[in-house]
């Protein structure tokens, strides 16, 4: 079935199987036909009245059958289908949402807390709740183009026109019909069907709550087009349609209250929280997740602005006080403290993730109903400490942002930044009422507003921003830069001009539970979990660390950030101790008298690290052990030294194997039958734990091979790059105490050209795709003249040979493509022909295959020029900078 436009799903009824009965394939087609008629649905009798039987053809209404676990309605012999009713509702959505538009935009309740609905949703009136897929975060600046010219649309002048109905529109005849369906299908066994019944009870309570708007503006009351009696008429339907709003509420809560009672089992007493018990974590739960989104697209829906009797109706929050355990509230009691207290439960401790990411986004558009009522008491229950909103709030919040499940904590982000944000607005409002100008110790808008949640919510806004799922991470950066005005897409930003430093000062101020909450997430149970945990620790350091104001405040917890980054060197996870390795290197720069307590064991740690089965984590292991000599000076480089003297020559210890039995031994079924299975996507056992916990996620990356000496002198080359690089010249060493002459190099780059020619062992080709790539930032580092009289004779002729395959080595061509990228940038460095001299000179007869290379380079850039000369449109990435 498909459901993305009418005409769609009307289709999809002919092509199901087996067909459908000839009534609802004969209706579809004069509905269709409508569709394609000329003349407007809106008054149009006939189409309601199809929709209407549409949907009594698929539901049991008049027969008095009764509903299976297959979705199938059963009356006696006869088999009701589904289908008819799902299409029939997805033309009412349809209907309504295209009559909500007739009437006058003032009326369906837009406005600034609509700007922040970029998600989407059929139904919601402004996709507030999102129920269809993920979220699209929004990413500012992606488009300029397009930007600029919605602006040159916003800014011309606009002639509304708008079509409101009559007592007699067919509109209030379908609207007569609908609670007793949403009565009758809210609890459908088809979730597709429950789906669009959730769409419905939106796009009803939009339509319903926008009349009165409509009914009650100047322009109405004062215009004489309709007699009185049309009037009252035209009144007395707009009520009824009230009375079937509350009817379809009234529905909704009662199913939701019953799913609540059935005490579902919370995560903490079911195994399956680890990804392996017989609880069903993965699909919804019965008709909750449905009920949880009805609720939500009807909170959305109720655009009115008060709950007084009357045209000025329609606010959900002042209709429904009672739900919120209000002081203002005087028959609430405990009769309605289910609502409260289920939801918290279905948000924090529920089994399912669709539960929690659905009874998430309900508080989501609580939280917008509040802002969106006239009275100013009702946002009290977002400020006041005592409010039971605000702690079910608060306890979501500590739960849904640090979620295993991305959905559900792209959920709580989202409710996060709504939150923060109507926080924001109700301070900045009561700060410009109050005259008196007090100035404590001067703090963010965002520490004034939020006041006992920061400690909570800071630590976890910070480390989404640096999670694994790209949407979780844009939106969450996005939020960040929208709270503190950062100009970056992580920067924690310190500004003059920004009250209370922003959101450097912010986590300065809070650095006790900042720390305390990465530390804590650094033995979290998911990997992602701890590679962000790492990716923040390393921040702290780098711009905390080298501030001149704040660098004070992480001082106290530089050991305890330490010792949770010593315990991830030990991660089954190698992405986690690949973060862990940079974070400490920077630790040392920031704060290298706090460390060294801690430098032989982290020395240690790094030297182990150099030679790990992962090509990334030994880079970033010399990029650590960078740091600590740029740290700690001459006593670190002749350890460091020596450790490059006993690795470059390991590869000559490999076992000889020909590519040939590699390869079998690859291909052999027998040597791979019977053997850990792995999850998809990635190199971690299928219900893998770590001794002591529970660890989950499909992405765990254990790597359990034993380490092959060739990888230490490929650790190597990567520790030589960054000794060229950071201190092979003396005018622009990291320190001026710490140089590396040649008298130190050459020995070490002589040996590294002999280890790198041997080949008895199949990755000898991967360890010279590493020089190849390391070697030209290691020549511009050394500078032309250096490199050229002393380096480039112990590479040019492996080189030479490794351009193509013409000796039958085996090269791969990664390996022949690296070689021919290092050439070609050592030969724009030192000169084409001086290169091409020495190449000539060592006899390989490798000159044509040189020229080759640089021939190809030439072609591409002459086709990087062209596309950019006739503008070919370059593709926009939403996970990054555009892709040239």
């Amino acid at each position: 079935m498909d459901f993305s436009t009418v005409d769609r799903a009307l289709t999809s009824l002919s092509r199901r199987h087996p067909p459908l009965p000839a009534e609802v394939l004969d209706l579809s087609s004069h509905l269709l036909d409508f569709l394609s008629s000329p003349d407007g649905l809106s008054e149009n009798t006939v189409y309601a009245r199809g929709i209407l039987r549409l949907v009594e053809l698929g539901s049991d209404s008049s027969s008095g059958g009764s509903n299976n676990d297959s979705g199938i309605i059963t009356n006696g012999d006869t088999k009701v289908r589904w289908e008819p009713l799902a299409v029939g509702l997805r033309l009412v959505v349809d209907y309504l949402e295209k009559r909500t538009g007739e009437l006058p935009k003032r009326s369906r309740g837009s406005g600034s807390d609509e700007d922040e609905d970029e998600g989407t949703g059929l139904g919601t009136g402004g996709g507030g709740v999102y129920a269809d897929g993920p979220r699209i975060p929004k990413i500012a600046q992606l488009d300029v183009e397009n930007k600029e010219a919605a602006a040159k649309k916003h800014s011309e002048p606009k002639v509304e026109t708008s079509f409101p109905p009559n007592a007699k529109s067919p509109v209030f005849e379908l609207m007569m019909a609908l609670p007793a369906i949403v009565n009758a299908h809210v609890e459908h066994a088809e979730p597709r069907v429950r789906s669009l019944v959730a769409q419905t009870v939106g796009v009803y309570a939009l339509y319903a709550t926008s009349l009165l708007n409509w009914l009650g503006s100047e322009e109405e009351s004062s215009s004489g087009e309709n007699s009185n009696d049309e009037k009252k008429q035209l009144e007395k339907a707009v009520q009824n349609a009230q009375v079937g709003r509350r009817e379809i509420h009234g529905a909704v809560l009662l199913s939701l209250k019953s799913h609540l009672e059935m005490k579902e089992p919370s995560r903490e007493d079911n195994p399956g929280a680890a990804s392996d018990g017989a609880l069903d974590d993965t699909t919804g739960w019965r008709a909750l997740e449905t009920n949880l989104q009805a609720l939500a697209s009807y909170v959305d829906g109720c655009v009115g602005r008060s709950g007084t009797e009357g045209y000025r109706g329609g606010s959900y929050i002042a209709e429904e006080i009672r739900l919120f355990g209000s002081s203002s509230s005087n028959d609430g009691g405990d009769e309605y403290g289910w609502f409260l207290s289920g939801l918290q439960h279905c948000c924090v401790v529920h089994v399912n993730r669709h539960v929690r990411a659905a009874s998430t986004a309900s508080l989501g558009v609580l939280v917008k109903a509040c802002m969106r009522s006239s009275d100013s008491s009702h946002r009290d229950l977002l400020v006041e400490g005592d409010s039971s909103f605000r702690s079910v709030l608060k306890e979501a919040l500590r739960a849904n942002l640090e979620d295993n499940w991305s959905q559900v904590r792209m959920a709580g982000s989202v409710l996060c930044r709504r939150f923060v944000l109507a926080l924001l607005k109700i301070h900045s409002n009561s700060e410009s009422d109050d005259d008196d100008e007090d100035d404590e110790e001067e703090s963010t808008v965002f520490e004034s507003a939020t006041e006992d949640l920061v400690p909570m919510l800071l630590p976890r806004m910070c480390l989404n921003r640096f999670y694994l799922a790209q949407g979780v991470k844009l939106y969450s950066q996005e939020t960040w830069k929208l709270v503190f005005g950062a100009h970056g897409p992580d920067e924690l930003h310190s500004s003059e001009e920004t009250k209370g430093g922003g959101g450097m000062g912010a986590v300065a101020r809070n650095a006790a539970p900042l720390c305390r909450y990465y530390s804590k997430m650094c033995d979290a149970d998911n990997h992602a979990v701890r590679e962000a945990a790492c990716q923040g620790v390393a921040e702290l350091a780098q711009k905390v660390g080298t501030h001149p104001v704040y660098k004070e405040y992480i001082s106290p917890f530089v050991t305890m950030l330490l010792q949770a980054l010593l315990m991830c060197f030990h991660d089954e996870s190698w992405p986690v101790r690949d973060e862990a390795c940079l974070a400490c290197g920077t630790f040392c720069l920031a704060y290298a008298d706090e460390c060294v307590p801690e430098l032989p064991t982290l020395f240690e740690r790094w030297t182990e690290q150099m030679t790990d089965q992962i090509w990334s984590v030994r880079e970033d292991a010399a990029v650590a052990l960078g740091d600590a000599i740029t740290a700690y000076g001459p006593d670190m480089l002749e350890k460091v030294l020596a450790e490059v003297r006993k690795g470059v020559p390991a590869a000559r210890d490999n076992p000889s194997m020909s590519r040939q039995e590699y390869k079998r031994l690859q291909n052999d079924a027998e040597a791979h039958t019977g053997n850990q299975v792995y999850s998809c996507g990635s190199l971690a056992p299928k219900l893998n734990k770590k001794a002591g916990a529970g660890r989950i996620g499909c992405m765990s990356c254990l790597v359990d091979r034993p380490k092959a000496p060739w990888e230490a002198t490929d650790g190597c080359i990567y520790l030589l790059r960054e000794l060229c690089v950071r201190f092979a010249n003396r005018d622009e060493s990291d320190r001026e105490d710490v140089v590396v002459s040649d008298t130190i190099l050459l020995p070490l780059m002589t040996e590294l050209a002999d280890v790198c020619r041997l080949s008895h062992y199949p990755q000898s080709d991967d360890l010279r795709t590493t020089l190849w790539r390391q070697l030209p930032p290691m020549a511009e580092a050394l500078g032309k003249r250096r490199f050229k009289g002393l380096y480039l004779d112990l590479f040019i002729e492996l080189l030479g040979k490794n351009l193509d395959d013409r000796y039958g080595t085996g090269a791969s061509q990664l390996s022949i493509h690296a070689a021919g990228q290092c050439a070609e940038e050592i030969a724009n460095l030192i000169g084409v022909g001086i290169f091409r001299g020495r190449l000539e000179g060592t006899g390989t007869g490798q000159e044509n295959a040189f020229d080759g290379v640089m021939e190809e380079r030439r072609r591409e850039q002459i086709m990087s020029a062209a596309n950019g000369k006739f503008g070919r449109e370059i593709f926009q990435s939403p996970f990054g900078p555009p892709i040239a």
